[in-house]
């Protein structure tokens, strides 16, 4: 009984200190640049959410070093690399909606068969602007004081 007794306590105080640690990594009070190195890899992954909230642990109630101030243009210059290429796609479509009076495209959009394609092409324009609008907000929310 007394084997058991000390793998139960063994397993009981790794379960506390995972839990602790959980703690800690969740309200931002492990070293910053822990939180900045996973900012970055995130950023790698794709993951904008989590870069930012990576970010903003890295940020709260600490003061700013290089290292922060790298993570944070590097997160400004992807957010605004995906605006641009969002504005793009956008001058794209517009150009596609409202060409020039003489193109073919002008009056090929005038068909009734070409309607449905440019009623889609409203609804992806309005979702790329909207895109822009949230991207814009957390650019915002990044250049904010955390404190």
């Amino acid at each position: 009984m007394i084997p058991s007794l000390g793998l139960l306590t063994g397993i009981l105080t790794g379960v506390v200190t995972k839990l602790g640690i959980a703690g800690l990594d969740k309200y931002g009070y492990l070293p910053q640049s822990t939180y900045v190195n996973r900012a970055l890899k995130a950023l790698e992954k794709d993951d904008l959410d989590e870069a930012i909230r990576n970010f903003r642990l890295a940020t709260v109630g600490k003061r700013r070093t290089d290292k922060t101030e790298i993570a944070h243009e590097i997160i400004s210059q992807a957010i605004m690399i995906r605006i641009s290429k969002l504005e793009a796609r956008i001058a794209e479509i517009e150009e596609i909606l409202h060409p020039p009076f003489l193109s073919t495209r002008y009056w090929r959009n005038l068909w009734p068969k070409e309607r449905a394609y440019l009623g889609e092409l409203r609804e992806e324009q309005l979702g790329f602007r909207n895109a822009i609008d949230v991207l814009v907000r957390i650019k915002e929310q990044l250049n904010e004081d955390p404190s």
